[in-house]
C-alpha cells in the first residue's frame, strides 16, 4: 500500500471513528400507558396513546440533541379471544391528545387510522393463545418518530379488528445524543469514495 493509499484510508477511518465517537450520551426509557393493557383492545374501539417525551429534544450549543435510535413496541400474554379473523392496526402518531383517547367505533372493519401518521405494523390472524410481540422499529419508523417526537410529544394509534387480551402494553426507547453513528451502506460510499480518489490521484501521477 503506498503512501497516497494509506492517506486516503486513514482519513477515511478518522472520520468514521470521529463520527461514532459523537453519539456518546443518551438514554433507555420505558414508556407504558395508563391503563396498561389498553382495555384489551375492544373490537368495538380504536385507540390514541399520546406521550410526552421523556428525553430531551432541546438543541444544545452545537445544534445536537438528544434523538431516538431504537424503539421497540412490545405486548405481553396477547391472544385473541377466539379463532376467527383477526387484524391488529398499529400507527405512529404526529399528533395526539396526552393518555389515552378511546373512542367507539362499533366493529368497524378496516384501519381506522388509514392516512394518518405513518403504519408501522399490522398484526393478522393472531391466535387464542398467549404470546409475547415484540415489534423493532425500521430506521425510517424511527427517523419519522424523531420528527414527530421533536417538539416534545408523539403518539401511537391502534385499531383493534377483532378482542385482543393482554397484559400489558409499553414502548421501549434508546436514545443518543450527538452525531448519529453512520450506517454500512454509507461506511461502504465513503470507502467507495475513497479508493475512487486514490485511483484518480494513481491516473494522474
Amino acid at each position: 500500500m503506498n503512501h497516497v493509499t494509506k492517506a486516503a484510508v486513514f482519513t477515511i477511518v478518522c472520520l468514521i471513528s470521529s463520527t461514532a465517537m459523537g453519539a456518546i450520551s443518551g438514554g433507555s426509557y420505558t414508556l407504558y400507558p395508563p391503563d396498561r393493557d389498553l382495555g384489551d383492545l375492544d373490537h368495538y374501539r380504536n385507540y390514541t396513546w399520546g406521550m410526552n417525551t421523556p428525553w430531551d429534544t432541546t438543541p444544545d450549543e452545537n445544534g445536537e440533541y438528544e434523538h431516538v435510535v431504537a424503539a421497540t413496541l412490545s405486548f405481553s400474554q396477547i391472544r385473541n379471544w377466539d379463532n376467527n379473523p383477526n387484524v391488529l392496526y398499529i400507527h405512529l402518531l404526529d399528533q395526539a391528545s396526552l393518555g389515552v383517547d378511546i373512542n367507539y367505533d362499533g366493529q368497524r372493519g378496516g384501519d381506522f387510522f388509514d392516512g394518518e401518521g405513518l403504519e408501522i405494523v399490522t398484526y393478522e390472524n393472531l391466535p387464542s393463545t398467549r404470546q409475547n410481540l415484540s415489534y423493532e422499529f425500521t430506521q425510517d419508523e424511527i427517523d419519522t418518530l424523531n420528527d414527530y417526537a421533536y417538539d416534545g410529544r408523539f403518539g401511537l394509534g391502534l385499531d383493534p379488528d377483532c378482542h385482543f387480551y393482554n397484559c400489558g402494553v409499553q414502548l421501549d426507547v434508546v436514545t443518543a445524543t450527538g452525531p448519529v453513528v453512520p450506517e454500512p451502506a454509507t461506511i461502504a460510499l465513503l470507502l467507495t469514495g475513497g479508493v475512487a480518489i486514490v485511483r484518480r490521484r494513481r491516473r494522474m501521477a
